[in-house]
């Protein structure tokens, strides 16, 4: 075998072989609990998992690192995406605050939206009708200079994407065959029906099902885990999962985040 040849080879096993990781499971409880409180539920470095609720309109907002991906809970709110944050002053590394945004493009958000807005984007909430509540995976990308993408989450199937992420809405009527993404993490909202998820393990008979991705029948060992709505589990990329015990329709929303190879 050439050396051109075995170097791909060799950098597949190693990328299926990484150690074990374990998924998160954070209930819907505990993110009703973080949501007053502005909740980093999850920090992974290159994405967060928060639950922020608000009652009054928020300061304007530059992330010059991090992309907001927004999924609205409840209640109304506007979004100013774009201009320019009024009396802006650094408050932590990467990141911008001020009383305000002037100029800028306005939308009214309501339950069920999904929007991005893309690192290094002036942005503020205003206009809060509550209680006002959303689920918020900042993704740490390279978005900046590319617009703010807005739609509702009943559009179904790939609704945006970015630099090293996908955002899509799933749907599920019956159990699923079992999954393993060798680069690709997945971070689940829950919205509607129950299901029984399974994840680690092994799986016996997983096959290339296409590039960096392998599927199965079942999973041998495993925990398991009971979802329902307002549930979020994260599923790091290299561990197996499989859905199972649907009980439907079961509708979630999905940020899958592009590791490193």
């Amino acid at each position: 075998m050439t050396m051109k040849l075995f170097l791909p080879l060799l950098a597949a096993a190693l990328l299926w072989s990484q150690p074990a990781k374990q998924a998160t499971h954070i209930d819907s409880a505990k993110m009703d609990a973080a949501y007053p409180k502005h909740g980093i539920l999850l920090d992974h470095g290159a994405y967060r998992v928060m639950a922020i609720g608000r009652a009054k309109a928020g300061q304007g907002e530059i992330h010059e690192q991090d992309t907001d991906v927004v999924y609205f809970v409840e209640g109304t709110a506007t979004l100013i995406t774009g201009g320019t944050v009024k009396d802006g002053k650094s408050s932590a590394a990467g990141e911008i605050r001020g009383t305000g945004v002037e100029g800028g493009e306005r939308r009214n958000l309501k339950a069920g939206d999904v929007v991005t807005i893309p690192n290094g984007m002036p942005h503020q909430f205003t206009n809060i009708n509550g209680p006002c509540r959303y689920y918020l995976v900042k993704v740490r990308t390279n978005d900046q200079g590319k617009p703010s993408n807005l739609t509702p989450i009943s559009k179904g199937g790939a609704l945006m994407a970015g630099d090293g992420y996908k955002v899509s809405a799933s749907h599920r009527d019956k159990d699923g065959v079992t999954e393993e993404h060798a680069r690709d993490s997945d971070v689940m909202y829950f919205i509607k029906g129950t299901a029984t998820i399974i994840t680690g393990g092994k799986v016996p008979d997983g096959k290339p099902a296409a590039a960096e991705e392998m599927r199965g029948t079942k999973i041998d060992g495993g925990v398991r885990q009971a979802l329902k709505p307002g549930d979020v589990i994260v599923v790091p990329n290299t561990v197996p999962h499989q859905f199972v015990d649907v009980r439907g329709p079961l509708d979630y929303f999905v940020v899958k985040v592009r590791s490193a190879q």
